[in-house]
């Protein structure tokens, strides 16, 4: 695996080549340097595409964004919405108001794990969103060592960590 210093060196210099000849062929095609005259706002562009890193993201990610889940799912952002208000898709706001969803709680034929939005509602009926996903990305003792995720995507019963959610609502609600 390469380094975060390794990955940076790499992109710089894929960069600069892609950059370079984008210029290349600009100047043989004749374009104006006035194309390129806001440098800073094309290199925030460029910025933008990059992932970000959160605090949340080591505790409940990695997250799409709804421009990505929109794309991957293949629905509107209406769709998503709509899936956010009845509970039916994980997410998450960021201080933004930004909506992310974790990545972990989708099946390989794009669905959400059933059993994950059974778990997300109960522990929605005491807890904000980033205590839920925490939650469910947190190892449990009882669960020998596994998170609610890892445990019921792994084809375990709900069961035990649907008990394990109910007892800290009722404990969370006191």
């Amino acid at each position: 695996m390469a380094t975060l210093a390794e990955q940076e060196r790499r992109l710089l210099d894929l960069l600069t080549d892609q950059v370079h000849k984008t210029f290349v062929e600009a100047r043989a095609a004749g374009v104006p340097a006035e194309t390129f005259g806001d440098i800073e706002a094309i290199a925030s562009a460029m910025v933008a595409a990059l992932p970000t890193s959160h605090p949340y993201d080591r505790l409940a990610g990695p997250f799409y964004d709804t421009a990505g889940l929109t794309k991957w799912l293949g629905v509107s952002r209406q769709s998503v919405n709509k899936s956010i208000g009845v509970s039916t898709t994980i997410a998450c706001k960021l201080d933004d108001g930004q909506w992310v969803y974790p990545t972990w709680q989708f099946t390989s034929a794009r669905t959400v794990h059933p059993h994950l939005v059974t778990l997300w509602k109960a522990l929605r009926a005491a807890a904000d969103p980033w205590t839920c996903a925490v939650w469910l990305r947190t190892a449990q003792s009882a669960l020998g060592d596994h998170s609610a995720v890892d445990w019921v995507t792994g084809g375990r019963p709900v069961e035990e960590p649907l008990a394990l959610a109910r007892a800290d609502v009722e404990r969370w609600s006191m």
